[in-house]
């Protein structure tokens, strides 16, 4: 519990830290003390640091809808991972590899292009409407996953994971096919979801998204003590008392929720939700009372460290944050793998 306290501590803050060099840096840079004399004047504290009112537009208007959006994305891919990888008792499961943010992101894409022919599509607000058929991409695609891979009431690991390999490459063949029909600026948005970006975070995004990551989280949060008895096995969990058929279903729901809103302002970022809980594991144990809440913390803190690489590390031109987060995941999921290698054959 002792680790677990000092790894929060830390982690909150490395996420402050930051946060706080995420809005100053960029094209145009912010000295530390005049972000935090911004802020705090923004909730009306004078600080008594004097700052330029153009640094102030930038960072209101421009920088602080990133960063929290940052936040957003992260611990919601990141809490996602845990619990899906606690229910199925498999640190290689995740949104990605399940299917959830393909099937979020080919619906977008379908949205792109043939929303503003679909009368009732049209009527509502666009960003709202956009996370909806995001939302109900994922969980078509959760729903076909848990199907295929159900065997006599139980789930089959290695049946979910090549159910969501091959509807992932279904989503993104059909994702691939509508590229060839899009106009110029229709591929720009499509090309936006292949890669990720935070590029379009508004204040309003972030008021959309804010209820599909909290209100889901905070579910998760509370079946904490029902993933750490799916740990012993779905029946050991059922004679523990746990309704697990409830606990699954809102599992998938929650995560579903989160993944699929998530993906409909930001596109498709990986890596997040399969490594963060895996790194946490070997740091403070499988504990998910204090997995997903640091699940939540270091997530915001890879995403939002990401989106300041990928806007800076080639200023003027944007690096797709995608790229970045691949290519810290993509070593430690082969570690992961390595490491199930020796221990199977062992």
């Amino acid at each position: 519990m002792k680790r677990s306290a000092s790894v929060f501590i830390v982690l909150s803050i490395l996420l402050v830290i930051a946060v706080i060099a995420s809005l100053g840096l960029g094209a145009l840079t912010i000295p530390p003390k005049e972000v935090v004399s911004i802020l705090f004047s923004g909730i009306g504290i004078d600080m008594g640091i004097p700052f330029d009112e153009f640094n102030e537009n930038v960072l209101l208007s421009l920088r602080l809808p990133r960063v929290l959006l940052s936040l957003l994305v992260g611990a919601a891919l990141a809490v996602s991972g845990a619990a899906l990888q606690g229910i199925f008792r498999n640190p290689l499961v995740d949104s990605s590899l399940v299917g959830i943010a393909s099937g979020a992101s080919f619906f977008a894409a379908l949205y792109i292009l043939l929303g503003s022919s679909i009368p009732f599509l049209v009527a509502g607000n666009p960003a709202l409407t956009l996370a909806f058929v995001a939302f109900i991409g994922a969980a078509l695609t959760t729903m076909l996953v848990y199907r295929i891979s159900r065997f006599q009431q139980t789930i089959q690991i290695t049946m979910l994971i090549l159910a969501g390999v091959a509807l992932n490459a279904i989503a993104g063949s059909l994702t691939g096919l509508m590229t060839y029909f899009a106009s110029e600026t229709e591929l720009r948005d499509l090309s936006f979801w292949t890669l990720g970006s935070l590029g379009g975070a508004t204040w309003s995004n972030i008021a959309i998204l804010t209820p599909f990551v909290v209100i889901p989280m905070i579910i998760l949060l509370r079946l904490s003590g029902a993933l750490n008895a799916f740990a012993l096995g779905e029946q050991s969990a059922y004679f523990l008392g746990v309704n697990t058929k409830r606990t699954k279903w809102l599992t998938f729901v929650a995560s579903t929720a989160m993944v699929g809103a998530t993906v409909s302002f930001v596109g498709a970022i990986g890596f997040v939700g399969l490594v963060i809980p895996h790194i946490l594991r070997g740091i403070t144990g499988p504990d998910h009372r204090t997995l997903l809440p640091l699940s939540a913390l270091s997530g915001a803190f890879l995403v939002c460290v990401s989106d300041l690489i990928s806007r800076t590390i080639l200023m003027p031109t944007e690096v797709p944050i995608g790229i970045i987060t691949a290519l810290f995941g993509t070593p430690v999921l082969l570690v992961i793998i390595l490491r199930q290698k020796r221990q199977l054959f062992a």
